[in-house]
């Protein structure tokens, strides 16, 4: 198994290729895709500026313009693969010192519910929405080659079959939200979508040998497994670049009440959490870049997209 924690960024990759057992690939079709490579798995784009957006105020004639902030959005979602199953989702913005909070989570169930979601919260000044499930599905079986990827680096990570059958639901919404403007580039401009994995993420970011097995087992040990990971999330992503700072929207998912909660509710905290890892991954992102983040396969046939570390080597 190759060290998850030694994925590193390999210099003479180009943009535009695949990772392979068999070696070099065709470049992709599409047009500057980031890079991945069989040993490496980093994308070699840049990111947009993570300037603040602003707008302009009226003010008096004579008087001097002011610009206000408007902090651009993140979006996480925990999406289901079943539409009889609910999803979570999770806003975050960026604050004035560079920082992350989270805004609000919630459920919602239905098709045309996520996709409203997505609608409310996606702002004027643009987002990155990341989601937990696949978004680019294109064999009919077995897995894709991002999910092969997946396993050679991350064992410990249960491996899975994406395919248009047994993910059709995720698959018909990611195609819904690219008709609705979002792109699946992670380095393109304006609205983006990635798929990304929080297994994976969890072992990068949270330091951890095994990821926290979240929405298994009985009631009492998914209340552990909540509790746990909420600490997690709390520690270290309070100690990572970006920052997630205290808002009232995570004190009530961090001091939610475990022992008199009910199956269905520990369900509710679960995809919450999950999406707010996911909004966090956007937020990554946008902040640090593509470059600083691994990605498995490519724009054709699925990719995944993962935080590298919490902190940038030079810190």
């Amino acid at each position: 198994m190759t060290d998850p924690h030694d994925l590193t960024h390999d210099p003479q990759q180009q943009p535009g290729g695949t990772a392979s057992e068999g070696g070099a690939v065709p470049a992709s079709p599409v047009a500057a895709a980031p890079a991945t490579s069989a040993t490496s798995a980093t994308s070699a784009e840049s990111a947009p500026s993570a300037e603040p957006d602003t707008q302009s105020v009226a003010v008096e004639e004579g008087a001097p313009r002011v610009r206000r902030y408007r902090p651009p959005r993140f979006l996480g979602l925990d999406m289901a693969w079943a539409p009889r199953n609910s999803s979570g989702g999770a806003v975050m913005e960026l604050t004035e010192d560079g920082d992350v909070k989270l805004t609000s989570a919630g459920s919602m169930r239905a098709h045309e519910d996520i996709l409203g979601w997505v609608a409310r919260n996606r702002g004027r000044s643009g987002c990155v929405l990341a989601v937990n499930a696949p978004m680019i599905v294109e064999n009919t079986g077995g897995r894709r080659p991002c999910d092969v990827l997946l396993e050679k680096h991350f064992a410990a990570v249960d491996s899975y079959q994406v395919n248009t059958v047994n993910a059709s639901q995720p698959r018909m919404m990611g195609r819904a939200l690219m008709r609705m403007g979002f792109d699946p580039h992670p380095g393109a401009e304006g609205d983006r979508l990635i798929e990304t994995y929080n297994q994976p993420t969890q072992v990068l970011l949270f330091d951890a040998e095994r990821p926290i097995r979240l929405k298994i087992g009985p009631v009492g040990s998914r209340k552990e497994a909540v509790d746990r990971f909420r600490e997690l999330l709390y520690e270290k992503l309070g100690d990572a670049n970006p920052r997630l700072v205290d808002s009232p929207a995570l004190d009530a998912l961090i001091d939610a009440d475990l022992p008199s909660s009910n199956g269905s509710r520990v369900g509710e905290l679960e995809e919450r959490l999950e999406a707010v890892l996911c909004a966090y991954t956007a937020a990554y992102l946008y902040v640090r870049g593509p470059e600083a983040c691994a990605m498995l396969g490519d724009l054709n046939e699925g990719y995944l997209l993962i935080p590298m570390s919490r902190q940038a080597e030079a810190e």
